[in-house]
């Protein structure tokens, strides 16, 4: 069994207490441990009193006890100067708005305690609906022959609001111009984020719930602009290379001996110039021709590709011409560029024209459509 902890030593001029305190406890039986807290009597020191954090409860006690008995004051004193007016809980209720609002002031200026130019509207403010709150209790007073009764009991509402401005005075804390411009930054930034926060979030339950009444015509809406969007956002169509004409096929190798390359024809550098009678003239040999070979069959399942004419290969594409024709011409027709298109080689289809027509436009976008 776990003994208690050892007592520290106390310390001369330090406060202790006697608290209740807990220790470990094992048991083992057959090997097998169990522990428990077991509580125990023991002293710990006193922390000593913080004698501000006291005093400034108090005072904020007070402060709010001297609100209660203002706004109560004032209630009364305005609803009985309303109540031949208005009804008896309207007029009680009216003479409650001016304690609340000057303490409605004084919670706008404690959020802004380290902000005096924004904190400084709402103690104009609260002084000013002050001033209405007393001249509510003096007036009622002179109602009842009773002036310095009215004037001592506008004074509460006054000492209210003095405990409040010295009680934010003490919490206020006034900052250096450059902290106060980082801190401002900082809350833009925020406000900036949140504030974006809040609108994306708007419009996406706007566009969900478009989405799930809006029908047909929110739909065909939707995909009408999406496609706009696209076509908007799409490069412009790059000038169409001029296609090169493909190589020559290779001459495909026959199986079977192969004839002996002609023999190259021999060179005999020139010497000086003989006569005629004394060097005889040798005709040349022609050279041997090769014997005919047969021409191996072609096995039925290898088809050769159709290799296209070399003026298909050759002659530019729609665009080019086009092009061409425009740059020539700006003022061209669309009969002109389809005659252009059908002399460079191109087959006279149905849809020839509407393909020239839509190849103009893309190149040239102000350019319209002209009967030949």
């Amino acid at each position: 069994m776990d003994q208690a902890p050892e007592q520290q030593p106390r310390i001369e001029g330090v406060k202790y207490r006697k608290v209740r305190l807990y220790r470990s406890v094992t048991t083992e039986i057959d090997g097998i441990p169990s522990t428990r807290l077991e509580p125990y009597r023991g002293w710990e020191p006193v922390p000593p009193r913080e004698w501000d954090e006291l005093i400034l409860r108090g005072v904020t006690g007070i402060a709010v006890s001297f609100t209660a008995i203002a706004v109560i004051g004032g209630t009364a004193s305005l609803g009985g100067l309303l109540d031949p007016l208005v009804p008896a809980v309207i007029a009680y209720g009216m003479g409650s708005v001016f304690a609340i609002a000057w303490m409605y002031c004084l919670g706008i200026e404690w959020l802004n305690r380290t902000c005096p130019d924004r904190a400084r509207p709402a103690k104009v403010a609260g002084w000013f609906f002050l001033l209405l709150s007393m001249g509510a209790v003096a007036a009622y007073g002179h109602t009842l022959n009773q002036p310095w009764a009215g004037g001592f009991g506008a004074c509460v509402d006054l000492v209210a609001k003095g405990s409040w401005w010295l009680l934010l005075r003490e919490y206020a804390v006034p900052l250096d111009a450059g902290v106060a411009h980082w801190v401002d930054e900082q809350e833009q930034k925020l406000a900036g984020r949140a504030l974006l926060a809040g609108r994306v979030r708007r419009l996406n339950r706007r566009a969900a719930y478009q989405r799930a009444v809006g029908g047909a015509e929110f739909q065909a809406a939707d995909a009408m602009l999406t496609h706009a969007e696209t076509r908007r956002s799409l490069p412009e169509a790059a000038a169409e290379p001029a296609p090169e004409p493909a190589p020559a096929p290779a001459p495909v190798p026959q199986p079977g001996p192969q004839p002996a390359p002609a023999p190259a024809a021999l060179v005999v550098p020139s010497a000086a110039p003989a006569p005629a009678a004394s060097v005889p003239s040798v005709p040349p040999v022609p050279p041997a021709e090769p014997a005919p070979q047969p021409e191996p069959e072609e096995p039925a399942e290898e088809q050769q590709a159709p290799v296209p004419p070399v003026a298909e290969i050759t002659r530019p594409g729609i665009a080019a011409i086009c092009r061409r024709e425009i740059a020539a011409n700006s003022d061209v027709t669309d009969a002109d560029l389809v005659a252009a298109v059908k002399a460079a080689g191109h087959a006279d289809r149905p849809s020839l024209a509407d393909s020239v027509r839509r190849t103009a436009q893309r190149i040239d976008p102000t350019r319209k459509a002209k009967a030949s």
